[in-house]
């Protein structure tokens, strides 16, 4: 991903990612995937954290099943967002959250700290 400017406009995450609710804080990178030259549609990488509201960070603790984020989970993190990440995270994953929260649109990655509310992402549209 390239270094672009890190986004905090809400709006485009919240529509692309209704499941993650009224979240109070967004921090992301967004980029078209390609460069062809085609006219038409084109993918999209997002990159972004974004911190649940405690209300939704306590529907998400309660409804899923989490297992220990694998081992360097976070290598493919934005250097423009990692000092924004938690420092010592309890990262988890679940792959039916992750899917909830791609929605049919999107695929790649979907973590949550357990700690902090905030839920990384790392995805491309279909």
């Amino acid at each position: 991903m390239s270094a672009g400017a890190v986004r905090t406009d809400r709006e485009p995450i919240a529509r692309r990612f209704p499941r993650l609710g009224d979240f109070s804080e967004v921090h992301w990178l967004g980029s078209t995937i390609g460069g062809s030259g085609v006219p038409g549609p084109s993918d999209v990488l997002i990159q972004g954290l974004v911190v649940l509201r405690p209300e939704d960070l306590a529907a998400a603790r309660a409804g899923y099943r989490w297992e220990e984020a694998p081992a360097g989970w976070d290598a493919k993190l934005a250097d423009a967002l990692r000092p924004l990440a938690p420092p010592a995270g309890d990262w988890r994953y679940n792959g039916q959250f992750e899917s909830e929260v791609c929605t049919a649109r999107y695929s790649g990655d979907v973590y949550l700290d357990l700690a902090s509310g905030t839920v990384y992402l790392n995805v491309n549209s279909r």
